[in-house]
């Protein structure tokens, strides 16, 4: 096994390596399937909010997957490249496919597959990276995911604006950028995961109540992912259906919905790093949920091009956090052998809430206007924030805190 130095370092050269190519994935995921099933397939809306829904999806699958890894004692970074290797496959297919049916069902299963890698790359993060460096070894690999998505999300904007069904081409350089990710990966140093630590799923469930502090943030994550992520796919719909007043192009939603935020994210990436390693964890937090709630205030009420592309660079800089936060907090509050534990089930809950909240945004939609969704989410995002505030003096989240097991 390598040095603590040296396998924190390995970690760190290949997670750079693999940024790019993540973020090639992250910018198709979060805009192409949607727009393809809008305009190619003139999908319905169930189908849609599948597919609005199909990372988060797998999110509740985490727990099982965190189980049978453990269970097979291989190497968190190896199955983590087994789960690319599929995902690419997947990617692959719902480019070749010529019905709805195959296209939904290869592209929802590329992301459920794809998110099962969370957890474990969390362990990976908790063994090989000091406390004290987390924030900020995890931000420059974010940065280069947003430079990624930035440049693949311009270049995929023109592909389709020049034909909706180049979008088969994007899909092959995403199954490219799956495979590169998935060789990368493998070689980042690892142990194999411990099944007295990690428990099997029921074990980890019962985190919520055992650990009510935890139960606790993971109820006001919930208020707050519900209220960022039923507005999100409605964002797409508002620019995309003429019935709103806004009708853009593939090149336009492109921007709007990719470019700019990645843009706005990679620029606040590092000082959320540092941020988080230093700063009040609720603090911290709240400005993020300001920024959400700034984001969703901003969109859903003009169809100015230039606000709206205000609206989604506080959507950018929320995420510059926002995923330096998810993937980390629960790093301060978990003992260290338990933290892929922990992890798998805030993953589960954010796939509970990820899956119903497309559904919740649409419900809403068909009896309302987007205006509506965006009350009731920054309602939410409000709510959270107040809950946040609640625990701001717990002593498990003081900042000279290493650890605190329960």
């Amino acid at each position: 096994m390598k040095s603590a130095s040296a396998a924190a370092e390995a970690t760190f050269v290949r997670e750079k390596l693999r940024g790019p190519f993540m973020g090639i994935l992250e910018a198709g995921w979060q805009a192409v399937p949607l727009l393809v099933a809008i305009r190619y397939f003139d999908a319905p809306e169930t189908i849609k909010a599948f597919i609005a829904g199909a990372g988060p999806i797998g999110f509740l699958l985490t727990p099982l997957t965190l189980y049978l890894a453990a269970c097979s004692r291989a190497k968190p970074s190896l199955i983590g490249a087994l789960l690319f290797v599929l995902a690419g496959i997947l990617i692959a297919g719902a480019g070749l496919a010529q019905s709805l049916l195959t296209f939904a069902l290869c592209i929802i299963a590329s992301q459920m597959v794809s998110v099962q890698s969370g957890p474990l790359m969390v362990q990976v993060y908790t063994t090989n990276y000091p406390a004290d460096q987390r924030g900020q070894r995890v931000a420059t690999p974010l940065v280069l995911i947003a430079l990624g998505a930035i440049v693949f999300s311009w270049m995929a904007g023109e592909l389709l604006d020049l034909d909706i069904a180049n979008y088969r081409w994007i899909f092959a350089i995403m199954t490219a950028a799956a495979l590169l990710s998935a060789a990368i990966l493998q070689g980042i140093p690892s142990s194999p995961l411990s099944t007295q630590n990690v428990g099997n799923p029921w074990q980890n469930f019962s985190l919520v109540w055992k650990d009510r502090f935890f139960g606790y943030l993971l109820f006001s994550w919930m208020l707050l992912g519900l209220g960022n992520l039923i507005a999100l796919p409605i964002r797409l719909e508002y620019l995309a259906n003429p019935d709103y007043g806004i009708d853009a192009s593939n090149k336009t939603i492109a921007i709007l919905m990719i470019l700019v935020p990645f843009a706005a994210r990679m620029a606040s990436t590092h000082l959320w790093g540092r941020l988080f390693d230093r700063m009040h964890f609720v603090t911290t937090r709240n400005l993020l949920n300001l920024c959400f709630l700034a984001s969703i205030g901003l969109f859903f009420f003009t169809t100015n091009l230039i606000l709206l592309g205000v609206a989604m660079a506080f959507q950018g800089i929320a995420m510059g956090g926002g995923k330096i936060f998810w993937g980390l907090w629960v790093t301060k509050i978990a003992p260290p052998e338990k933290t892929s534990s922990y992890m798998s089930i805030h993953m589960a809950l954010t796939g509970l809430r990820g899956t119903l909240a497309p559904f919740i945004g649409y419900w809403i939609l068909s009896g309302g206007r987007p205006e509506t969704v965006a009350l009731v989410g920054m309602a939410l995002v409000a709510a959270a924030i107040v809950l946040f505030e609640q625990i701001r003096r717990h002593p498990r989240l003081a900042l000279d805190r290493s650890v605190v097991a329960e």
